[in-house]
């Protein structure tokens, strides 16, 4: 009997010692947020890349009413951005490229000459990163019913930590640079990179557009190289003939 009770005795042991490990508790989504907000906001350059699918969505710009597809930007802190975005002129594809440092802009359609005139009035890039009010602090204050939704793996492979969340489109427009501004409920998923603590990616879902030939706007942001060296310098004036 004696030796069945150490034998006994002897596999608790050994299963107590093999026993899976306690789960860490998941993080908590508002302190998650707030940290990584607080770390891009130190941010001092990075570079984003922005796709359109589902329904068109407009905006108004110097040349009209325009569709933006894709746009590819580099910020370098405070306020300096440079963006080329493909859009649709009507029926017409084209590659827009703006510059700007503060209030002073420069835009451009591909192969013709850089103008020192306004293309996005009242678009200052200072705001994305060094204002309370506006620009991606305010975009990430505004979430709200924000839920950890569990680990993603990007496409690059980096692990993140997802969140889901709704939000007023106006209040979260600067996750877009605000050069494309929406309306309506949306919806935003957040995903902040794991080692990081950095929000890399934001899905926005605009569920009014939806039709019943195609699915609502999709904004997916993509946010990397932060604090990578880059110049931007403005572009030289246009000769005037002589």
């Amino acid at each position: 009997m004696r030796l069945w009770t150490l034998l006994f005795i002897g596999l608790l042991l050994l299963g107590g010692c093999n026993g899976a490990a306690t789960p860490e508790p998941p993080p908590d989504p508002n302190q998650l947020l707030t940290q990584a907000t607080t770390n891009i906001l130190g941010s001092e350059t990075l570079q984003i890349v922005l796709e359109r699918s589902g329904a068109d969505y407009a905006i108004q710009t110097e040349l009209g009413s325009a569709v933006i597809n894709r746009m590819e930007a580099q910020y370098l802190a405070p306020e300096t951005i440079r963006a080329l975005a493909r859009v649709m002129l009507g029926r017409l594809t084209t590659d827009i490229e703006v510059f700007a440092r503060a209030d002073d802009q420069w835009w451009r359609v591909a192969g013709t000459p850089w103008q020192n005139i306004p293309f996005l009035p009242g678009f200052n890039p200072r705001a994305l990163l060094q204002e309370e009010d506006r620009g991606l602090q305010a975009a990430l204050r505004a979430l709200e019913n924000v839920q950890y939704a569990g680990e993603a793996t990007l496409e690059d492979g980096s692990t993140t930590y997802r969140l889901t969340s709704e939000a007023d489109g106006a209040e979260v427009s600067w996750m877009l640079l605000y050069i494309i501004q929406i309306t309506g409920r949306v919806t935003v998923d957040v995903f902040i990179d794991r080692a990081l603590i950095l929000p890399v990616k934001f899905i926005i879902i605009q569920p009014e557009t939806a039709t019943d030939q195609v699915g609502p706007t999709t904004w997916n942001i993509e946010l990397f190289d932060f604090n990578e060296p880059i110049e931007l310098n403005a572009p030289a004036p246009t000769p005037t003939p002589g």
